[in-house]
């Protein structure tokens, strides 16, 4: 009796029933998601292509995927298995050694780039630059500035090198704890998701987060605040009269990071921003003129 491939839908229903099996805690739809996306990138395929060729002969069988979804069951990121996040519709290079892009990071470089396309020319930095997406997507949506960008680790600045090489672009990227190795130089913007979360707090988190993204990227002392005191403390030192500040917060820290800049920055506008799902997420610190 002559036997059929199966299909990529076959397949796709197979490799999400495996993977629910071995890892019940993902749940029927993210084992379906995460599958998907597997599929779309060992085919090198966009989502249009995928649902195309779904009822098509299986271009990937179960067996290539198997060794990906065993490292998925136990909450390896996607996006560590495959080296690549989407952020702002580009593909960028993570490592073990970054931390993954969130979409709500997004926001945060649009309300920037905002700002940037209506101030004169200047200088941009960021602080902690991970895979470097925030700022080497400033630098490609608004080009006419000069871009800086630090990092406490070496292993994340190796990631953000090979980034900038891949867009072919020009940031500047060096060692730096905070401030402690930028150039005594005024910034237009100043830029950072720096990490947030209390350590309290670790045993609230994701597993694939807690397991498998860079702890130094994710936690800090002081219940979360504790870079953010850094920062506000020589921001005035860095920062132009006319410039402007964007930060990432936590959904609970609008208040309490409000505080530390309004007292750092007394002369200056600071406002809380939230972000789509209407959960408080970026401050804001403008330029003098705006008080």
């Amino acid at each position: 009796m002559e036997t059929t491939n199966p299909t990529n839908q076959e397949v796709l229903v197979r490799a999400s029933c495996f993977l629910e099996e071995k890892q019940p805690k993902l749940g029927r739809e993210e084992c379906q998601h995460l599958v998907r996306e597997l599929m779309l990138f060992k085919n090198q395929w966009t989502l249009s292509q995928f649902l195309l060729n779904l009822r098509q002969e299986a271009t990937v069988t179960f067996e290539d995927l198997e060794p990906e979804l065993l490292r998925l069951s136990e909450f390896e990121p996607l996006q560590q298995i495959t080296g690549v996040a989407e952020f702002l519709g580009e593909e960028f290079m993570v490592t073990k050694d970054t931390l993954i892009p969130r979409p709500e990071t997004e926001e945060l470089v649009l309300k920037a780039q905002t700002f940037l396309e209506q101030c004169p020319v200047g200088k941009v930095l960021e602080i902690g630059v991970g895979t470097g997406c925030i700022i080497l997507s400033l630098e490609r949506l608004v080009r006419r500035h000069h871009y800086k960008g630090c990092d406490i680790s070496k292993e994340a600045l190796v990631v953000a090198k090979k980034n900038r090489e891949k867009f072919n672009l020009l940031t500047e990227l060096f060692y730096s704890d905070v401030y402690s190795n930028v150039p005594p130089e005024k910034f237009e913007c100043i830029i950072s998701n720096p990490p947030y979360i209390a350590y309290s707090e670790e045993a609230l988190m994701d597993e694939s987060v807690r397991r498998y993204e860079p702890t130094q990227a994710l936690f800090a002392e002081n219940e979360g605040l504790a870079i953010y005191e850094k920062i506000a403390n020589r921001l005035e030192e860095f920062l132009t009269d006319s410039g402007q500040a964007f930060f990432e917060i936590g959904f609970n820290q609008g208040a309490s990071v409000q505080r530390i800049f309004r007292e750092a920055c007394p002369n200056r506008e600071v406002t809380i921003h939230k972000d789509i799902a209407g959960m408080d997420r970026m401050i804001i610190v403008s330029g003098k003129e705006a008080q």
